[in-house]
């Protein structure tokens, strides 16, 4: 097997936090067949979060299945489809369970696939679709159950130990420092993202603000960062009324790959269960990640420098979201910020 270049294709339809947990599976691909080519296929722009790891070979993009246009988003999965059939992969490895993952592996020609078990796909024309079904993540890191799947494949045991990856760029790197030179930011600076693009999994703004002030007044700079989303500028803007000190808010002004430089060179990192905190794992700094409603023994940052602090089972009624349904059940209001600078203490000190 050793003798051909292998080609292998990581399928993970989501978003740019799990983007980025496919790295240890890249590595340990790497690490196995140090010629093998890789290509990821992502929903369109979620990529970029690698966009400049050169041990991938192209990142293809599948049309969001919440796009309204059906007619151009069924034409574009067609010529998806096509392309994959065309492209002669050894290895197909399917991370999500869309309906959409059966067809895409139908087309790996004389591929073996790894599919993921689901309750919800079990299914004879699902489990007919992937040469092998690994291990659904059960009460295990995402980062393990995809890992699972090339032992499930029978090319790894899993010997060596599994750290996330993201290449910064010289030139973004150079952008980072101008932009710290043209809003004061020295050595001295921590950062906070207060934002998720779901609103379950968001903290009291009136807690953050606590936190500045606090971070603000031991001589600490404390950054503001968010996407570009209009909602999550607006929300860091509410935080920045309510504080009593001086902020540097960077509300949609960088890039992942900026943030991910940003993050890398401060003393410390706060955030919620987002793209942020896999980031900051990912770059190794110390920080603290607030979850809920996800279950953080699956989704937790895969960094021992990034504490988790969720919303325990012995809290009682919120009155601003138990009486809502779904997640909204599991909301952060619960957690203190007194709990949370305790716990960003014992890590910085």
């Amino acid at each position: 097997m050793d003798e051909k270049r292998q080609r292998f294709l990581i399928a993970v339809l989501r978003f740019h936090g799990d983007v980025l947990l496919t790295t240890p599976m890249i590595s340990e691909i790497k690490r196995i067949f140090p010629d093998s080519v890789i290509d990821l296929l992502v929903y369109k722009g979620t990529g970029a979060i690698l966009e400049f790891d050169d041990r991938i070979n192209n990142i293809l993009e599948a049309e969001p299945s919440s796009n309204s246009n059906f007619i151009k988003r069924t034409s574009k999965e067609i010529l998806l489809l096509r392309t994959l059939r065309n492209t002669k992969y050894d290895f197909g490895v399917f991370l999500t369970t869309q309906w959409r993952m059966s067809l895409m592996a139908r087309s790996l020609r004389d591929a073996m696939t790894a599919g993921v078990d689901d309750i919800k796909r079990r299914k004879p024309f699902w489990i007919k679709s992937f040469s092998i079904i690994s291990p659904e993540g059960g009460d295990g890191h995402i980062v393990k159950r995809n890992l699972a799947a090339l032992v499930s494949l029978g090319l790894t045991s899993i010997e060596e130990k599994a750290e996330l990856s993201l290449i910064i760029p010289p030139k973004t790197k150079n952008t980072v420092e101008e932009i710290k030179k043209n809003y004061f930011i020295e050595s001295d600076y921590c950062v906070f993202h207060p934002v998720s693009r779901r609103e379950t999994k968001l903290w009291k703004k009136e807690s953050f603000a606590q936190l500045i002030d606090h971070y603000a007044n031991q001589g600490l700079k404390v950054v503001l960062t968010s996407g570009p989303d209009e909602n999550e500028i607006k929300y860091l803007a509410d935080i920045e009324k309510l504080t009593k000190t001086d902020l540097i808010n960077l509300g949609g002004k960088t890039s992942l790959i900026e943030l991910a430089a940003l993050i890398k060179d401060a003393k410390f990192f706060l955030g919620l269960d987002s793209v942020a905190s896999h980031i900051a794992a990912a770059v190794g700094t110390d920080g603290v990640s607030l979850f809920g409603p996800s279950n953080p023994n699956n989704w937790r940052p895969w960094s021992n420098k990034v504490s988790v602090i969720s919303r325990g089972k012995e809290e009682k009624f919120c009155h601003a979201h138990g009486h809502m349904d779904g997640k909204y059940k599991k909301c952060l209001c619960y957690i203190n910020p007194e709990r949370v600078i305790e716990e960003l203490d014992k890590l910085v000190s």
